[in-house]
């Protein structure tokens, strides 16, 4: 308990010190005012990196059967999608960056899947499957927090809210589960994860509420032209809205963490890893934040 408890606030300082980066450190912009970076976002952008790379070589170490050429196809994938996302909006923009995602993930998965012909004798359909799916759950879906950190309008609340909603998911469903998971014992998945209650993940839908009316509160009376919410015309006050956003994000921040146990599950571990004491491994403590930046994206993509 104790390791997890200083794991935990290292984790908390980190979140601190990457919104503090996003909040804080100005934008690039091109001498002729037609195009903006955002710096602060660099910082997100290493995280998510880091995430995608070591997640992969957990997720390379947990499974088994998988060839040495696609173990290293799949893992060179993976390091170089968010480079690639981030230095295509740096010199271009979100169209270019988007292309060049989809490039650098195409040809990594064809080259991947092209090893069952000509490496034919290690490389078989499950260990291509396998690496097909490292470089999408490791490598895509690493990189759509990038995406959420260098939206044009409102990326600071987006990554507030992603920071901020995926604790607070785990720790009220870890009490809501503790206090009154023996009166409610109904389980939430009992094949996947049997500790994990119903009760407890309403609990971690009231835990991302009330995130979200914290990031409202912080984004409204704070001072800081970064943090405040713009380009929305609609007629809902917007703690309705990041409420609103909190629901589906609370909902898939809790899949991730099912889709996990389930991997674990199947490749009969305890953990992905041992990098965070008291945690595990890396998608041990990030894997509810990888399905919960997806609903984070969308949700903010509709308000403008």
């Amino acid at each position: 308990m104790k390791q997890r408890t200083i794991t935990a606030i290292f984790y908390i300082g980190a979140m601190i010190g990457l919104i503090a980066l996003k909040m804080f450190v100005p934008d690039y912009v091109s001498a002729d005012g037609t195009k903006t970076f955002s710096l602060g976002s660099l910082g997100v952008d290493v995280l998510f990196w880091l995430i995608s790379v070591l997640g992969a070589y957990e997720f390379m170490r947990a499974v088994s059967g998988i060839s040495q050429v696609q173990w290293w196809l799949s893992m060179l994938t993976c390091a170089l999608i968010i480079p690639t996302f981030v230095l295509g909006k740096l010199f271009g923009d979100v169209f270019v960056a988007l292309l060049a995602l989809l490039s650098v993930t195409s040809v990594g998965m064809m080259v991947t899947a092209a090893m069952m012909v000509f490496d034919f004798n290690e490389s078989s359909l499950r260990s291509t499957a396998l690496s097909e799916l490292c470089i999408l759950y490791c490598g895509v879906l690493a990189c759509v927090g990038p995406n959420v950190a260098h939206l044009e309008y409102n990326s600071t609340p987006a990554i507030m809210l992603l920071f901020v909603l995926v604790p607070a998911v785990d720790t009220f469903a870890y009490f809501f589960g503790k206090l009154f998971g023996k009166k409610l014992p109904y389980k939430l998945a009992p094949h996947t994860s049997p500790n994990k209650t119903i009760i407890g993940a309403i609990g971690g839908i009231v835990g991302g509420i009330l995130a979200a009316v914290a990031v409202w509160a912080f984004c409204e009376y704070v001072p800081l032209d970064s943090v405040k919410i713009t380009n929305y015309t609609g007629g809902l006050p917007r703690v309705a809205l990041l409420i609103i956003f909190a629901l589906p994000t609370a909902i898939f921040a809790q899949l991730g963490d099912l889709f996990e146990s389930a991997i674990k599950r199947g490749c009969n571990i305890k953990d992905m890893g041992k990098l965070l004491p008291g945690h595990g491994g890396v998608l041990d403590r990030f894997d509810s934040m990888l399905f919960a930046s997806v609903s984070v994206l969308v949700c903010f993509m509709l308000l403008y």
